[in-house]
């Protein structure tokens, strides 16, 4: 089988570290390139780490090159400072990358997207996603995986209130989420990160989308 090159975009985030493991521990990619916006140690032989500003994309064109794309930057709210910026990290920098990628060829582009991801939905954050989802979509990737997770579980580097409270009441009852409750069932962030590389290897062509259920329910049935 024909080694991979990788990139995953927000790799110092909560599910691109994970998928970097993932990635260094599956002999199909030889090289993984690390898209960041700062600087972290990572020591490998696989591995390039690239400190970028996503807002002078238009110098770093000949970056996005590979084989597949996995998409994990995001910010809140609150870390951005107003809404404008939110969408500007949000969609901007998503949108951009995946018409720069696009333009070079990249097969496969997996986006890490959220539950309730909906161009029309009332709430700011799902509405945002399901931009970026409908952009996506319109860009034309041979294959193109979205990914959308319930409460993600895992230890960030900055502090969430509302997800830290989320996470702790999943931590508690995730157990009980069976059947229709696999839609708000917390998802660890290395199961997510699991789920997409899996989804990577197949490379089947067409748009996917999973759900929050459909995620739990391929691991384990993986």
């Amino acid at each position: 089988m024909q080694k991979r090159h990788a990139i995953v975009v927000g790799a110092n985030g909560l599910i691109g570290k994970e998928l970097t493991q993932c990635l260094i521990d599956n002999e199909l990619y030889e090289k993984i390139t690390l898209v960041s916006r700062r600087y972290f140690d990572v020591e490998h032989p696989k591995v390039i780490l690239e400190v970028i500003d996503y807002r002078e994309l238009h110098k770093h064109w000949e970056l996005f090159t590979c084989d597949d794309l996995f998409y994990t930057l995001g910010t809140t709210i609150k870390n951005a400072g107003k809404k404008d910026a939110f969408f500007k990290v949000e969609y901007d920098y998503c949108v951009n990358i995946a018409k720069i990628a696009h333009h070079n060829k990249v097969k496969q582009f997996l986006l890490v997207s959220s539950k309730g991801a909906n161009p029309k939905s009332l709430f700011f954050y799902t509405a945002t996603k399901g931009k970026i989802e409908e952009n996506l979509i319109q860009i034309g990737y041979p294959t193109l995986h979205i990914f959308r997770p319930s409460v993600l579980l895992g230890q960030r580097e900055e502090f969430r209130f509302l997800e830290k409270l989320s996470q702790g009441f999943l931590k508690m009852f995730n157990f009980m989420m069976i059947g229709f409750l696999k839609n708000i069932k917390g998802m660890p962030s290395k199961n997510l990160a699991r789920a997409m590389v899996i989804q990577a290897e197949k490379s089947e062509k067409g748009i996917h989308i999973y759900s929050n259920r459909k995620i739990h329910e391929m691991l384990k049935n993986g």
